[in-house]
């Protein structure tokens, strides 16, 4: 589905430059709420339904979306910056149960992973081009992006840091958190 970009009214490069907005939050997620309480930033709960009005009235002034959903729902529109960072990513899956899989012929059950290996590529491709092809379809109806310097860059490594603890264990299981974030640090070791 992509990675959550943020889309404000006014530009923004860095974590500082978002303190003191109001920052769309879900309704039904208290711990994000109080992280980002915590962390000195305003987050307005709502529903989906709401973020389109929150962000044409001024009740919200950043919206955390990724590039296809803010270009559909329209919200680039009154949220005219985005900073081009991926914050988090939101990602899909076909999720069967082991029951369901172990009652499935061998050869469907051979046929179904090799169709998903084949697929993956092609479907993680086409979500990446969507978002390119999302991101310059807004940027010729006026929004405007903001690249981050490599000095804005780290300061997100370091509110992303300072995460960690609050979210590991709680928000996210903390073997799965320590595997993922192994895979972030050998990412970031070979880009240097």
């Amino acid at each position: 589905a992509g990675w959550v970009r943020f889309f404000s009214k006014s530009a923004a490069s860095k974590p500082e430059d978002f303190r003191g907005l109001k920052f769309f939050t879900w309704g039904n997620e208290p711990e994000q709420q109080t992280i980002m309480k915590d962390l000195g930033y305003f987050p307005v709960p709502l529903e989906t339904a709401d973020i389109l009005p929150a962000i044409q009235t001024g009740m919200v002034s950043v919206v955390p979306s990724t590039p296809y959903f803010a270009m559909a729902t329209q919200v680039f529109s009154s949220a005219p910056h985005m900073l081009e960072l991926n914050w988090a990513p939101i990602v899909g899956a076909i999720v069967l149960s082991r029951k369901a899989f172990e009652s499935m012929p061998a050869d469907v059950q051979l046929a179904l992973k090799q169709s998903g290996e084949q697929i993956g590529p092609i479907v993680r491709a086409r979500a990446r081009a969507e978002v390119d092809e999302a991101v310059a379809a807004m940027v010729k109806r006026g929004l405007i992006v903001t690249k981050p310097s490599n000095q804005d860059l780290k300061q997100w490594e370091s509110l992303a840091e300072q995460l960690y603890p609050r979210i590991r264990g709680k928000l996210v299981p903390a073997e799965l958190f320590d595997e993922v974030l192994g895979h972030v640090k050998a990412y970031r070791s070979m880009r240097r």
